[in-house]
């Protein structure tokens, strides 16, 4: 390990263990394995669908919550055997909420979760959704640097950046998650920064309006070894807003930043997006000529996922409200499956499993 890392991650160590840190977390609760054993049971896990001729899927952005996970857990092992979903990253939740947002308690929970399905779940960090995140204190980033400084964790949470109210927060007039922090700001400037030191990816979400756009390609080349997964690839919910996002400029980011990937946790054909007038709100399948969309892939759209098939990865986007994890993944795995289908084969391979491979363990499938 080179000196000054080597000096990084005791600062940070040290930081989590201190008494203020501690207090302000939840419970710890140690990984049973080392990541050596880990891998292992990785690799075996999908090996084990390519053994039966099934392309498996490694799901980099979900998260869990403690109550679904008791729920919901159990039922899903047999449908991820029966869909072929071979891992799942999932992101945790604060052990306690604050509702003022002003201190954040880390979440251990997923921890348990590995320590039980070692073969079928990895470890992300917290998810920047809460609310000491979104209304940026700093008490969850200055925990998100400790933690995953300390070595654990193979790739970060989802963070909100530029984020629209969901279907069922626009129904509700839940509006704490219409975010919009900036990705070029202090925060997202220390997110790059973690990523570039030690390796570990993450997730962000920014809708693709005009401006967070110019931020992302500045952070980008800001920050050339920070590994960023753009979430919901090709959702536009505001066209208005989003003017500038299509496959002329999805090419030339792909082309110009090596450390840009995309997930593929976006809408089924026909999808709409009621807090703005039922817009149809995903851009890569082809109309229909009636209002609708088919469940084909727009050329160009098809054209990009072929070319750049090792800049893309697979996400079902599970998360705290979704009910029962086994129907919700066979709803998404079957629109993943669709949006590879028409893929070169290669494409397939690289999309489905290796590129999250490359992403959690920094090695090439093999």
């Amino acid at each position: 390990m080179k000196l000054w890392k080597a000096f990084f991650c005791l600062a940070s160590l040290a930081a989590l263990a201190s008494p203020a840190q501690a207090g302000k977390a939840g419970k710890a609760v140690a990984l049973e394995y080392s990541r050596a054993d880990l891998e292992a049971k990785w690799r075996l896990r999908v090996q084990s669908f390519l053994d039966k001729g099934v392309i498996p899927l490694i799901d980099v952005e979900s998260s869990l919550k403690k109550k679904d996970g008791k729920r919901h857990l159990d039922d899903a092992l047999a449908a991820m055997d029966e869909l072929g979903v071979a891992l799942i990253a999932f992101d945790g939740y604060p052990s306690k909420k604050d509702k003022s947002g002003e201190t954040y308690r880390w979440g251990y929970y997923i921890h348990k979760v590995v320590n039980a399905h070692p073969g079928r779940f990895i470890l992300a960090s917290n998810g920047g959704t809460n609310r000491n995140w979104l209304r940026q204190g700093d008490d969850f980033l200055a925990q998100t640097e400790a933690q995953v400084s300390g070595g654990d964790y193979p790739i970060m949470g989802e963070f909100d950046f530029r984020h629209y109210m969901s279907k069922g927060q626009c129904r509700d007039g839940k509006t704490h998650r219409d975010s919009d922090i900036p990705l070029n700001g202090p925060s997202g400037r220390r997110l790059f920064k973690l990523s570039s030191e030690t390796g570990v990816a993450f997730a962000i979400h920014l809708e693709p309006e005009d401006a967070p756009l110019v931020a992302l390609e500045e952070m980008l080349t800001a920050y050339p070894k920070a590994n960023v997964i753009v979430a919901h690839f090709g959702q536009i919910r505001h066209p208005e807003k989003e003017t500038k996002f299509g496959p002329a400029l999805v090419r030339r980011l792909l082309g110009a930043h090596p450390n840009l990937y995309y997930d593929i946790s976006t809408g089924q054909p026909g999808r709409t997006y009621p807090c703005n007038d039922d817009v149809l709100d995903t851009v890569i399948w082809k109309s229909s000529g009636l209002g609708g969309q088919k469940d084909q892939l727009k050329d160009a759209y098809k054209a990009i996922l072929g070319e750049f098939s090792a800049r893309f990865v697979v996400g079902t986007d599970y998360g705290g409200g979704r009910g029962s994890l086994a129907r919700y993944l066979k709803k998404k795995v079957a629109n993943i499956r669709r949006i590879m289908h028409d893929l070169p084969v290669q494409a397939k391979h690289n999309i489905g499993y290796r590129n999250a491979w490359k992403l959690l363990t920094g090695k090439d499938w093999k």
